[in-house]
């Protein structure tokens, strides 16, 4: 899934951002002896302007963590504290600030009126203060990678759901001091330590703040390094009889194979968050919080999948952190942040979670064409493909994430965009004569959009690096990702000289063997396989119920029989038309992708360059 933080950042301002945290650091370490002595009357040395927060857990089992919030440098008659509405990387709005209770504002001591002026906002009158101090309460109690939770024995912290910004000052400085209880031995996170000072982390901003999680417990520690940079793994609730160095060195083969790809490592460290516990998993900028059921590991299917999963919230940090459409930042935390290129932030890295681990020898091509043939059948099975587009999915994701809840209406842009990657990637490898894939647009897309303009990139953008790596138009790849048109992977694997067949077997339910757009009201036919209707026929109803859309067409097919006949009333043309059409039986679809026995030159240079482990 898909954090925050700086990835809209160019070289030259990570560069500043750096410098910016090593004069913040420095001036804590300076400060770190007097334990920040306050200047005279003031709550910060002199000249500070910084939110500090400490977070205290006085009873896990209430599961409540208190909060207290010092912020310096304001001016002005009121003050507007806020709680984000959402973490970026799982798009759906999660009322964070339903979970505070006991606000208070003081100054100096004294306590400052305040009221709720919106749901998220709580709206202090400081009548000119520089300084005020805020405390309240945080109920946690879901376990989940987006929410906070907290019992005897651990705590996670979803940071834009614990956190108040002030209004206007999301680009301040951020300390966060944590009392845990004492028989807690680990904090794991993805911020940096403030020197001297135990438990306390520092943010250069409220966007890197807000991208990095907290676990804290009695969690396993372990450590690899990439090409000289830390990757710490916070484990809990993996099994004992899971090797973990083998853990270990498959992470690091994955992350060595990832950054290979890509070019670079851009952190300074990194933290995996295996928690274990919960569900989910999302990305951020240098770290990853990814729950599981650690007892999975103990099969090699289940730690095949577990692999894989991290491999795709690893690779995250540069698809989505770094590599991102333009919508995913600077963010909005107040409200939903629409982009139709999710296909791509989250289709591309389900493509590429797979591909990494086959290149980094750590899943056979006879394992990954499998997966392949199963990622088919299960996408082209589900009856929402013949009604939604990935990149309607994308922009209609808020409330599901993306994930398509009801299969029958819409698809997963997960799914639907992991396998228009696979057509990307050879369709590019192919018209280019192997000389450049997907790699070199991720490639460009770095270095163009992340490195050298410090920004995301637009649908245009996006297309045509691909064609410019293609030499040419892809122009029916993109009508696949804008339309619900069949996908022809025939065509696409062939490229790599790989067959693909197909067999087929009743299943439950009918066909009404048409694909479909949902646009302005109108569900209008693309393609159709059914004689009574016709591509860019609008369906207005059918059998007298109004069927604009996938989900009223498929409740009034669901008590529907094969061979029986519906009466559907649609516009031709401009035309209103009254067609009598018989429905089909449905069929369940498997397929087979397998090598062929004798492929051109160029079909086995492409199946080489792609599938093979890097040396």
């Amino acid at each position: 899934m898909a954090g925050t933080g700086v990835e809209w950042l160019s070289i030259p301002t990570i560069a500043m951002t750096i410098r910016k945290l090593l004069c913040f650091v420095g001036a804590l370490s300076a400060t770190a002896h007097a334990q920040f002595t306050p200047a005279p009357g003031s709550l910060f040395p002199a000249g500070w302007d910084v939110a500090a927060f400490t977070v205290s857990i006085p009873h896990p089992a209430a599961r409540t963590f208190h909060v207290t919030l010092r912020c310096g440098g304001l001016a002005g008659e009121v003050q507007d504290l806020k709680m984000p509405a959402w973490m970026p990387g799982y798009y759906r709005l999660l009322d964070y600030a339903n979970n505070v209770s006991n606000f208070r504002a003081t100054d100096r001591g004294h306590v400052l009126p305040w009221e709720k002026v919106t749901r998220n906002t709580w709206r202090v009158v400081t009548s000119g203060a520089s300084e005020i101090v805020v405390d309240y309460d945080v109920s946690a109690g879901a376990s989940f990678v987006a929410q906070n939770f907290l019992d005897e024995n651990r705590a996670y912290i979803a940071p834009p759901g614990l956190f108040l910004y002030v209004a206007g000052r999301l680009q301040r400085p951020v300390t966060v001091t944590l009392q845990a209880p004492d028989n807690w031995t680990t904090v794991a996170t993805g911020l940096d330590p403030v020197p001297k000072r135990p438990h306390t982390f520092f943010a250069p901003d409220f966007d890197v703040l807000y991208d990095s999680p907290i676990l804290m417990g009695n969690q396993e520690l372990r450590q690899f390094d990439v090409g000289g940079v830390p990757h710490e793994v916070a484990i809990e609730n993996v099994p004992a009889s899971v090797d973990r160095d083998r853990m270990l060195s498959d992470l690091k083969r994955m992350v060595e194979t990832a950054t290979r790809l890509v070019g670079e490592i851009p952190y300074r460290h990194y933290v995996f968050l295996l928690m274990g516990q919960g569900m989910g998993g999302i990305e951020h900028l240098n770290s990853a919080a990814i729950a599981f059921n650690g007892k999975s590991l103990g099969t090699p299917a289940g730690y095949s999948r577990w692999l894989s999963y991290v491999a795709h919230e690893y690779f995250h940090n540069f698809n989505v952190k770094r590599i991102r459409p333009l919508a995913l930042g600077p963010f909005d935390y107040e409200t939903e942040n629409l982009t139709d290129m999710l296909w791509v932030s989250e289709g591309l890295t389900v493509y590429y979670e797979d591909l990494i681990l086959v290149r980094a020898g750590l899943l056979s091509v006879a394992e990954y064409l499998k997966l392949i043939q199963n990622d088919i059948a299960r996408f082209e099975n589900e009856p929402g493909h013949r009604f939604q587009s990935a990149a309607e999915s994308s922009l209609n994701t808020w409330g599901n994430s993306g994930i398509g809840n009801d299969r029958n209406n819409g698809i997963s842009y997960y799914d639907n965009g992991a396998l228009l990657g696979a057509i990307l990637d050879l369709a590019i490898r192919n018209q280019s004569g192997n000389r450049q894939s997907l790699d070199d647009v991720m490639r460009a897309l770095y270095r163009k959009y992340y490195k050298e303009r410090s920004r995301g990139f637009t649908d245009a953008e996006f297309r045509r690096e691909c064609e410019t790596a293609a030499g040419g138009p892809l122009a029916e790849a993109f009508d696949y990702a804008s339309t619900s048109k069949q996908m022809d992977y025939a065509k696409y694997l062939g490229y790599a000289g790989l067959s693909v067949t197909s067999s087929s077997q009743e299943a439950p339910g009918v066909l009404l063997d048409v694909n479909t757009r949902t646009a302005d009201g109108d569900l209008t036919i693309l393609e159709s396989r059914n004689g009574g209707l016709l591509p860019g026929d609008r369906i207005v109803a059918t059998d007298g119920v109004n069927t604009a859309s996938a989900k009223k067409l498929n409740e009034v097919l669901a008590g529907k029989k094969p061979g029986e006949t519906i009466e559907v009333d649609i516009t031709r043309d401009g035309i209103p038309l009254h067609v009598v059409v018989v429905l089909a039986k449905n069929r369940k679809l498997s397929y087979t992708v397998a090598p062929v026995p004798n492929p051109s030159l160029l079909q086995a240079a492409i199946l080489n360059d792609w599938l093979s482990p890097y040396r």
